[in-house]
């Protein structure tokens, strides 16, 4: 008898466990809101901020909802994201989007700016061209990976360019360390794979060993994952060889961060990859150590995507990653391109600029909101938000002294290739290459360049080897409308220094006179 009962009961919990179950995403799901309005923010905020409907044009909304609604259909079960129509919801934002955004005027001074400039354009030889995505520092040499045509180069001043790869794929980035232990620098390459949008896995990270001085050999290190658009060396386990952390942006589906762990025995190269999150629109990835003090070595991801976001991630004690999100945009338009690290402030922390201009995934040229802010590290009290400065279009930004004055200016660059080229003498001046000088608390805008917005990358580096900081930007035409892909692959604007000395205004750097 008393066996039956307690079988009895043990069925009783058994039934009550299969209706929880069965109840549970309905109990985690509250009633809709019956207000119309309400109910759109309720679903349009369940998984980012919610996006006015002021940030898009009309024309625009109908692809952007039918592509939420494709995302939602991938949330894992029992999500908090209500049923929806689609076509009620496209209604709904069309109705209250504006025909057009506005583009508002420059925002360079229109005077003469203090300093002098001497713009050049240069072309790296053979298997280069204008399709380059980024450009990088390597000691007293750039390196520049042209993303169209597959081929990395260096150049320097005593060496002028030379060509280093040239099956190195669709190469997005391109950062330095010694992987194999040699004292030798290595190159790390970020490969997308395809320049195009896919959740296909295409995305490598390819190395440049560097085996003897000045001569490199071309490795794979992984493959068949999202589009890579960045990696990294740090050494994430502290036991003194060099991991890498990906950034693999993929697409809408397929995507993610991931550490690749240095299992490297004598000369065998070897790398084990572990995810780290399968969060897709990984633009840029930074190794830290103690960004917060205490906290040790760990990575800080940009995210762009509907995700707009900035996290810290740091290995827990067991296994895994533990995620810190420092800072999230106001919307999920924002367009987050890409991130760097400097001391703005000079407090001895790291900050972080943040670039906001991607238009290729709705191709809206001109969005207001597009520009450069810097998150000021705060410690305990977390990262602030300071807006630099507005820049449609912007796509990287990088500090450093431009003036000689002792501070951290900022140069920022722009990316729209909706706008065709040659931009039409009567339109509005648009800014492309702009120099924030520093000024006490306050980032005064000056044009270094304005119609060619055909940017996707920036450094601020000594190229002459005269003491100042020289301006180079990455000339990337593989989007036009028929892909550009001969041509300069730098434009380059070197630095004579103050303005005042030679007793004449400084000429417009973009070659057109300067106006309103």
């Amino acid at each position: 008898m008393k066996t039956r009962r307690i079988l009895q009961l043990l069925a009783c919990i058994a039934t009550l466990v299969v209706l929880i179950f069965l109840l549970l995403p309905s109990l985690r799901r509250p009633e809709p809101p019956e207000n119309e309005d309400e109910f759109v923010r309720a679903v349009c905020s369940s998984c980012h901020f919610f996006p006015e409907p002021g940030v898009l044009p009309r024309s625009v909304w109908r692809a952007q909802i039918e592509q939420m609604a494709l995302l939602v259909g991938t949330l894992p079960a029992g999500s908090a994201v209500f049923d929806f129509d689609v076509e009620a919801f496209i209604a709904w934002y069309e109705s209250r989007a504006p025909e057009r955004l506005l583009m508002e005027q420059p925002i360079t001074r229109v005077e003469p700016g203090p300093l002098r400039f001497a713009r050049r354009s240069i072309r790296l030889g053979r298997a280069s061209g204008s399709g380059v995505a980024t450009v990088g520092r390597v000691g007293s040499q750039l390196v520049v990976p042209n993303m169209a045509l597959g081929s990395i180069h260096l150049l320097s001043r005593a060496t002028g360019p030379r060509l280093l790869a040239q099956e190195a794929g669709h190469p997005a980035r391109v950062s330095v360390g010694d992987l194999d232990g040699n004292g030798l620098d290595d190159l790390v390459i970020a490969d997308l794979g395809n320049m195009m949008p896919t959740d296909d896995p295409t995305g490598r990270v390819l190395a440049a060993l560097q085996l003897q001085v000045g001569e490199y050999e071309l490795r794979t290190l992984a493959h068949t994952i999202g589009r890579v658009a960045d990696a990294r060396p740090l050494d994430i386990d502290l036991d003194g060889d060099l991991d890498l952390v990906v950034a693999a942006f993929g697409y809408l589906l397929e995507g993610g961060v991931y550490v690749l762990r240095n299992e490297s025995v004598a000369d065998a190269l070897a790398f084990r990859p572990e995810r780290v999150t399968n969060r897709t629109g990984a633009v840029s990835v930074i190794p830290v150590d103690d960004l917060q003090p205490g906290t040790g070595p760990g990575f800080v991801v940009a995210f762009a995507q509907q995700h707009e976001m900035v996290s810290l991630f740091l290995p827990r004690e067991s296994e895994g990653y533990e995620e810190h999100v420092l800072y999230r945009a106001p919307h999920p338009a924002w367009g987050t391109s890409n991130l760097s690290a400097a001391d703005l402030d000079a407090d001895g922390d790291i900050d972080f600029l943040l670039s906001n201009g991607d238009t290729l995934d709705d191709g809206v040229a001109i969005k207001p909101y597009h520009g450069v802010t810097w998150l000021e590290n705060q410690g305990a009290e977390g990262f602030r938000a300071h807006p630099i400065g507005r820049l449609y279009g912007a796509h990287a930004a990088e500090a450093g002294d431009l003036d000689g004055d002792g501070d951290l200016d900022i140069v920022a660059c722009g990316f729209l290739p909706q706008v065709e080229l040659p931009v039409p003498a009567n339109a509005i001046r648009l800014d492309t290459v702009v120099w924030f000088e520093r000024d006490g608390d306050a980032w005064i805008p000056w044009e270094i360049e304005s119609g060619h917005p055909r940017h996707t990358g920036v450094t601020l580096f000594d190229l002459d080897e005269d003491g100042r900081l020289d301006i180079v930007a990455a000339v990337n035409r593989a989007w036009d409308a028929a892909p550009v892909e001969t041509g300069p692959s730098l434009e380059v604007w070197f630095n004579r220094g103050n303005a005042a000395s030679t007793g004449s205004p400084r000429p417009s750097p973009s070659g057109r006179p300067r106006r309103p």
